[in-house]
């Protein structure tokens, strides 16, 4: 490898700059990955590719630890710059200013941009279904679908048929009792069963048909079901099982219906029928959410002992306890505590904090996507009081030992590795990289998390010339990343295991991109500072355009990597004109960024 020379300037890190610049860009790529993968978006694209779980994985990875490493070490350079008060000054104009007031603007439009795009998707699955033809459907899943039931019992009856049916439909890989129980077909879904068809099958997603009667509240299909004893324990590929589908939100319901081309969802009906399917799940056995989420033990969770492996390093059954008492930590009664008010009338609700209990205030969506803002004021107001009482102690950060890059490189490792085991403790999910927390108070293991990688960026500042040595053998960091990244995956249903190697990569892909940043990105350039400058307001506002243009083109026939390309070349474009025209002279561009024509330091995005 090639000797890198660095500059000791505090004054601008152009390296730096570019780095954040790029994982804030990349925060479009990830979300333009999101309607091509099934179950993350209320859009979902007529193209599916492989690769693009890949994709999405990799950046997930990695891209919100390297934010917050950069962010600690802006901390400290301008901090030690200005001094701890006009740092507290400066990050609460372009931080936590920014947050707020993206919280009653920014989030709300995400949120109807949302609702638009599973309403538009629900009028292009209702044109498409109008737009068959009369003719008599060839196949069983077309008859089914069309709630033709004359075809569809011939198909079933027809003794020289020789119907298979354990086959899935070749558009949406479902079988023919999962699709009929979806669509609420009960005289179908009774005609498969006493026909022969398997009520246990499981589709693509490791469900069964009582998961998708459950999702839209299909009650006379989930009582012939439960009469026929299907069972109500079977969990997904995302740990769910039927008891979970009935609490699914209604931009996922609206999303994943629209995909499914289920027509005329009727929220009420469908609220009504999930109330009553919980009620008959539960009597028939199936445990509650609360007990799924909260009093899973090794015998109940997903790590059942007929996946257990006898040559595991780690005890499964002591993580198990430790993530379920986490979680029943989180979200036990002792947080129920609502805000009311009493006048003469009696007791009566504060109209928007109607809902508002502790445990809302970790879970609720109050930042969507501004949660990394959110966070970190969460850390610089952590470091002021840590810092106050330090000089108030008369001790010296700078000479403190975790601030000493020589020792406290690879110690922060194994230091990040408890936080990573409680990943996914609050509810199912893919099981790699961060999770993610949109509330007011930020989960514990998430906090601990992050501010191990801000502090780890404020080292790098302190340390000074001990941190040149940093990244410098940055080929080998992205090697190591890409030996770890499929042991990660390969290991992912034991979270004890994938711990290990999700942490590495995390680690690795940081080390590995500041090397290369230093190497690469060393000198200023016009068009980098230009991106850098502007890639604040595209992270603010990427998400509605994003959906939008997801939106539009998910019928179009074209490749995925074309269509991603549209989205994201699309979605920066458009920002990047709003951003010279509307922000970069503007009073919101001094609030990002600050003066124009004074840019002493480079330390308040982001």
């Amino acid at each position: 490898m090639p000797k890198i020379t660095f500059s000791n300037d505090s004054a601008r890190r152009h390296d730096l700059d570019a780095l954040r610049a790029v994982a804030m860009l990349l925060g479009i790529v990830l979300h333009g990955l999101m309607s091509f993968m099934p179950g993350l978006s209320v859009i979902r694209d007529t193209q599916q590719a492989a690769w693009v779980w890949i994709v999405f994985l990799t950046i997930h990875g990695f891209r919100m630890p390297l934010f917050f490493l950069v962010s600690g070490f802006f901390t400290a350079m301008l901090w030690r710059k200005r001094g701890l008060k006009k740092m507290l000054q400066q990050r609460s104009v372009r931080i936590l200013l920014p947050c707020l007031l993206g919280a009653v603007t920014i989030v709300p439009l995400d949120s109807f941009v949302g609702r638009w795009a599973a309403e538009y998707g629900k009028r292009l699955a209702e044109e498409k279904q109008s737009n068959v033809t009369e003719e008599n459907p060839s196949t069983l899943f077309e008859a089914i679908r069309n709630s033709d039931f004359k075809t569809t019992k011939d198909f079933i009856e027809n003794p020289d048929s020789r119907l298979d049916l354990s086959a899935l439909d070749p558009e949406f890989k479902l079988p023919a009792l999962h699709l009929a129980s979806l669509l609420g077909r009960n005289k179908v879904v009774e005609m498969l069963v006493n026909r022969g068809a398997d009520i246990q099958q499981l589709d693509e997603g490791n469900r069964t048909a009582l998961h998708a009667a459950s999702f839209l509240g299909r009650v006379d299909v989930v009582k012939i079901l439960l009469d026929h004893e299907i069972d109500v324990s079977v969990q997904g590929n995302a740990d769910d099982t039927a008891m979970d589908s009935t609490y699914a939100d209604w931009e996922t319901t609206q999303g994943i219906a629209s995909w499914l081309k289920v027509p005329k969802l009727n929220r009420k009906r469908i609220e009504t029928g999930r109330k009553r399917i919980r009620e008959l799940l539960l009597k028939a056995g199936a445990p509650s959410q609360e007990n799924t989420n909260n009093e899973k033990t090794a015998t109940d969770t997903p790590y059942s002992t007929d996946r257990k492996n006898k040559n595991d390093f780690f005890d499964k059954k002591a993580l198990e306890t430790i993530r379920s008492g986490y979680t029943a930590w989180l979200t036990s009664d002792r947080f129920k505590t609502g805000f009311k008010r009493t006048d003469k009338k009696g007791v009566v609700d504060h109209g928007i904090f109607e809902n508002l209990k502790p445990r809302h205030l970790i879970f609720s969506r109050v930042f969507d996507h501004l949660w990394f803002l959110w966070f970190l004021c969460w850390l610089i107001l952590i470091f002021v009081c840590a810092e106050s009482l330090l000089q108030c102690m008369h001790i010296s950060l700078w000479q403190l030992w975790p601030f000493q890059l020589n020792t406290s490189i690879w110690w922060m490792v194994p230091l990040t590795l408890l936080p990573q085991l409680l990943m996914g403790s609050m509810s199912p999910r893919m099981h790699f990289g961060p999770d993610t927390s949109l509330g007011i108070l930020p989960q514990p293991h998430l906090i601990v998390y992050y501010s191990i990688f801000f502090g780890f960026g404020m080292s790098m500042f302190i340390s000074n010339e001990k941190s040149d040595d940093l990244g410098r053998w940055w080929l080998w960091h992205f090697l190591g990343a890409a030996i770890c990244f499929p042991v990660a995956l390969a290991t992912m249903e034991n979270p004890a295991i994938t711990a290990v190697p999700q942490i590495l990569f995390a680690w690795l892909m940081c080390l590995g991109c500041i090397g290369i940043f230093k190497s690469w990105c060393s000198t200023e350039s016009k068009a980098v500072r230009y991106i850098s400058d502007s890639s604040y307001w595209l992270y603010l506002m990427h998400i509605p355009l994003v959906m939008v243009l997801a939106c539009l083109i998910q019928t179009w026939k074209l490749p995925v990597f074309v269509k991603l390309c549209i989205i994201c070349f699309g979605a920066t474009l458009i920002l990047l004109i709003t951003y010279q025209l509307f922000v970069r002279y503007t009073w919101i561009g001094l609030m990002l960024h600050g003066s124009r024509k004074k840019r002493l330091l480079q330390a308040g995005t982001p």
